[in-house]
Order: structure tokens, then sequence, then C-alpha cells
């Protein structure tokens, strides 16, 4: 089986992650053909393909792509990247198209209808954007659900200038009808909504999650993790990622810092805070001890980030499926998140960690406190999120999931629901 994967992105971001780790399972357990289409490439591979080459003709298509969107007209013209997709595709002649995330500045949706007529395109979406005008989340705004833009979502990212969504969703709406697409939403909170929206709910859908090799991502060892990250030995350790905190609307920067300062009024002896990422926090704590670890890119030392933790932090504002919540589970942390988006799908309420109601900062730095003073129960929670790992996010049954949708659409495209 050949199958083309598209994303904006190799090998950077929360969707590319996703794309990768599909196409690592897809290939170790199925023996697939697998190749990525890219509108940016940053490492060197024969297996990778980008849309537009070249450094002119990328600064020529981010050009055209910051002017269109100050006047509102969303990703609609690519004179590198459209060609690009159709010719790299008709040529590599896949069985299926993997599609992921489209938005980004490099992938005009008028070629959805020919590229399905290439193949079949399973589309996994990473968040809402495919559902609204132009927004990656509406943060509770429901237009959606009637096919109109909400009033504010130009202000989202990604960000517009001028308010034309009820264009661009209508647009989208003509497009999906006018392709063969089949759409995956890795969490249920996002399944649930393609199964409302008019612009989705006609075509086939399904629930798969975002995969991670348990095997692999599992947990290292505690006492050598906490000495070559420099925490000591026996003081309990609070983990978040710091990368763009307080630059991106999604993040709940402002959210993290509510919580920690009424954690730190309650706190009678030091807790750590190992902050994985550049960002760092302003102002001062009485307890909380901030250590820092700079941009982490290397997955050992992830796991190592993880495994020197007792609780790791996701005060999220906006999201779908997360994979550091995923990837911290898998190394036996127990997680304290909002209930946003698909994040209760990861943390079990009061089985591997909490959930809070979004805004909740004083119950989120209420959970943190008992946790902390019941080390036991925070250890049954962090060995409980590894065995909800492996059986739910765990390579081989999320490769198998894909497989057999990918089986299915090539031999008969035309299926129900699922």
């Amino acid at each position: 089986m050949k199958v083309l994967f598209i994303n904006k992105y190799e090998n950077s971001g929360g969707a590319a992650i996703a794309a990768q780790r599909i196409a690592t399972g897809l290939e170790e357990y199925y023996h697939t053909d697998n190749h990525f289409l890219v509108g940016t490439h940053r490492t060197s591979s024969s297996k990778v393909t980008v849309t537009r080459p070249g450094t002119v003709r990328n600064v020529i298509e981010r050009g055209i792509n910051v002017l269109t969107n100050r006047v509102g007209l969303q990703y609609l013209y690519f004179p590198f990247s459209t060609p690009a997709i159709l010719g790299y595709t008709a040529a590599f002649k896949p069985d299926v198209i993997s599609l992921h995330n489209i938005h980004g500045g490099y992938f005009d949706a008028s070629i959805l209808p020919r590229l399905s007529a290439i193949a079949p395109v399973v589309w996994t979406l990473h968040d809402m954007w495919a559902l609204t005008g132009s927004a990656a989340h509406s943060f509770g705004d429901t237009s959606w659900k009637a096919g109109k833009a909400g009033k504010n979502e130009h202000k989202h990212a990604p960000y517009m200038g001028l308010a034309n969504g009820n264009y661009l969703i209508k647009r989208k709406q003509r497009l999906y009808a006018a392709s063969n697409l089949h759409i995956v939403s890795p969490s249920r909170w996002l399944y649930d909504m393609t199964r409302e929206s008019p612009l989705t709910r006609e075509k086939p859908l399904y629930h798969i999650p975002n995969p991670i090799d348990t095997a692999y991502f599992r947990p290292q060892d505690r006492a050598a993790s906490r000495q070559l990250l420099g925490l000591p030995a026996d003081a309990p350790v609070i983990t978040f990622v710091s990368e763009r905190l307080f630059a991106s609307e999604f993040k709940g920067g402002a959210e993290l810092l509510k919580i920690l300062h009424l954690l730190d009024e309650q706190l009678d002896s030091p807790v750590y805070l190992l902050m994985i990422g550049n960002d760092r926090l302003p102002g001062t704590f009485k307890q909380l001890q901030c250590v820092y670890t700079g941009y982490v890119k290397d997955t050992i030392k992830m796991m190592q980030c993880y495994s020197a933790s007792d609780i790791f932090f996701y005060p999220t504002k906006a999201d779908n499926l997360p994979n550091v919540l995923i990837e911290a589970s898998s190394c036996e942390t127990a997680c304290i998140t909002f209930d946003v988006g698909g994040c209760r799908e990861i943390v079990i309420d009061g089985r591997t960690g909490y959930v809070i109601p979004p805004g909740e900062h004083e119950q989120f730095a209420a959970n943190t406190l008992a946790l902390l003073r019941d080390p036991a129960t925070c250890r049954q929670f962090g060995q409980a999120a590894r065995v909800h790992t492996e059986q739910h996010f765990s390579m081989p049954v999320v490769a198998e999931q894909y497989y057999h949708l990918f089986e299915s659409v090539i031999t008969s495209p035309q299926i129900t629901n699922t």
C-alpha cells in the first residue's frame, strides 16, 4: 500500500508528530510505502518532498499568504505549492492520501476535488479549522453548527485582517461536497462536532486517536533523570511545557500563573517547577523553585523530564488530543489538565490524574496540593496512566485502525459513518 502524507511540517508541531507516528506504525506493522509532502522541509530525507523548494519561492508564497490573509482571503492562492502538490501526487500514484494540517499557508482547499480524484483522501483533523470559516478553535462560539463564521473568529489564530469567514466556510462546504473525503477525528470531542457540522456530517466519519510508541516512550529511571536535570532526589516536582506559553492564545499561560500563585500560597515546603521550553515565568514565588531546561528536541530528554516529575500540568485553553499528555501518561506521570477538547480522553479523572472544569483555578491548585501530599496516590495515578495509554494509544492499536480504514477506502470508497 502506498500512502502519501500531506502536512504543513514534517516534524514540527502536534499534527506533524502525530502524522509521523501514524506513518511509522503503518510501515512497521503493515509495510506500507510512505512519503511526506510538506509545506516546510527542515531535514534531509528521501521520504520527504517540499512543495516550494528554495528561498525565493518560499518568500514569495509567504508574502502572498500574509497579504491575502489581511484582506480575508485565507489560503486561496499558492503559485508554487498548488502545482507541486498535484504534480507530485499524480507522479507518486498513492493508494490513499493521508491529509493532516492543511492550514498554514501552503495548501489551497480548491485542490481537494482534484486530489481525491487521484486517490481517496483520509483527512485527519488536528483542530477545528475544517469546520469554521478561518479559526483553528472557536473558543465556545457555536456559529459553525449553522455553517456560519463566528463574529470574532478572524481574531483567533490563524488570524485574518477582514472578517470574511462566511465566504470561506461556504467555499469549504462546496469543496468538501465535491471531494472523496473520509474524515478522522483523533478525539471523540472533535468527532462529535464533525457529526454536527453541515460541512462534514454527510461524509464518512471516524474516530481514531493519535498513537505513541509505548515500547519507546516509557518511564526512565527517576533518580538518574533528576540528577541529569539538576533536581533534588526527594523534593516534589511539577513539570509543564513552557514553549510559547505566553505567546499562544491556546496554551493557557495566564491560567498557569494564577494556579501557581494559588498553590504557592498554600505550600509550606519547596516544590520544584521543571519548565520544558524557552519561556520563563514572570515574578517570584515563596516555595516554588523554577528549573529551566530550554528548548528540548531530544525525545530521551523529554522522557527524562516526564519521569523526573510527580505531576504534569496542562492548563490548556483550546486543544484536540494533545501529544504531550499522551507522552507524559506513557511515562507513568500523573497529569492535571483542564476539561478542554479531548484532554479527558487521555486523563481519566480520579484514576490517572484530574480533569478540572475550565477556569477553576482554585480547584486545579487544590487537587495539585492533594496529590503532592499523597505520593502513593500520585504513583498509582501514574501507573494507571501507563496502562490506559497502552490500551488506547499504543502504536499497534492505532496502526491497525488506520490500516483497516485505508484498506476499506481503497476497496470500497463509499462507507457509512463509524
